[in-house]
């Protein structure tokens, strides 16, 4: 390392690689790579600070964890003092986020391989280990199997169908229930979560009156590898734990329209990052970008978060 120009020039080619491979992968490509820019904002959301526990229940290549202790590095932290968790059920992957931990210099990053909703693997005496900090980009529209599940009190708001590819709001209540008491959690999700009915209605419902959801944003169109679907972040804290001024209160914020137009695919720049970021810092209206709605008003919409029914961003 100390020939290079910078310390970290082997872990920052090895991303490159990754990312040129993601590329030219299409549709596979975005099953273990999330774009830099969206992992960047999530991770700007989230501030993880030195002495954390941050995890990523489906990591992938794991850039999250990755961009997290640079991010710790960035304002001042000690890097070396924070703890990385992630899990993978694809052997493939898993190796390859392996590698990139070792290759940035992150020897101690506990990665496990198997199926996370299925089997999660990182226990603390028997239970499931509780998180600072859970960031992550789970599979799209999936279909997964209750037979064996372990540990089924995470679902605490309902089973989705095993069937018609819902497990999405699965992976948020996992997530959900492995937060420290004063956890937060951000993860991308595709919008159906934020109109769904009958059981995912019901989770919904629940999610909201525990007050664990502080935020939606709407991200552009076309950024993921080889979905063209919109996605949004979904912004959670542990039960309880909102600061005093955002309790009983959920931000949209409408990113849709503001992107870097690229050949194959769109990007969100600096700009957008750190508008995006300041919004949610604000956690006050901005016309025609972002909403505080009241929990009553999610009530009288039935449950329903569609982004564009609080904060209408059409000219």
């Amino acid at each position: 390392n100390d020939n290079f120009e910078f310390p970290d020039l082997l872990g920052a080619a090895y991303e490159y690689l990754i990312a040129e491979f993601a590329d030219s992968a299409g549709k596979k490509g975005g099953e273990f790579y999330t774009p830099r820019d969206v992992v960047r904002l999530m991770v700007r959301i989230l501030k993880p600070g030195e002495g954390m526990r941050i995890y990523d229940p489906c990591v992938g290549s794991g850039g999250m964890l990755i961009l997290s202790k640079q991010y710790v590095e960035e304002h001042g932290g000690n890097p070396l003092n924070l703890r990385l968790y992630g899990q993978d059920n694809n052997g493939g992957v898993w190796s390859m986020c392996k590698m990139n931990m070792i290759l940035h210099g992150i020897a101690d990053a506990d990665v496990q391989n198997d199926d996370t909703l299925w089997n999660p693997l990182h226990l603390d005496g028997g239970e499931l280990m509780r998180f600072d900090r859970v960031i992550t980009n789970p599979p799209f529209s999936q279909n997964y199997t209750r037979d064996g599940m372990k540990f089924p009190e995470r679902f605490r708001y309902g089973l989705c169908p095993e069937t018609g590819k819902k497990a999405d709001l699965m992976f948020l209540q996992h997530m959900v229930s492995v937060l420290r008491i004063n956890g937060r959690m951000a993860t991308v999700m595709p919008h159906g979560v934020l109109f769904r009915g009958s059981v995912e209605k019901e989770i919904r419902k629940g999610i909201i009156q525990d007050d664990v959801l502080e935020a939606v944003i709407g991200l552009p169109p076309n950024l993921f590898y080889g979905t063209g679907i919109p996605a949004c972040i979904l912004v959670c804290r542990a039960k309880g734990s909102k600061p005093e001024e955002r309790k009983g209160k959920v931000l949209f914020i409408n990113g849709d329209a503001e992107y870097h137009a690229g050949r194959a695919q769109n990007y969100l720049r600096a700009e957008h990052i750190e508008k995006i970021v300041s919004a949610f810092d604000a956690f006050a209206d901005i016309p025609g970008y972002a909403s505080v709605v009241s929990r009553d008003e999610l009530e009288s919409n039935d449950w329903n978060l569609n982004i564009r029914r609080y904060a209408d961003n059409a000219p």
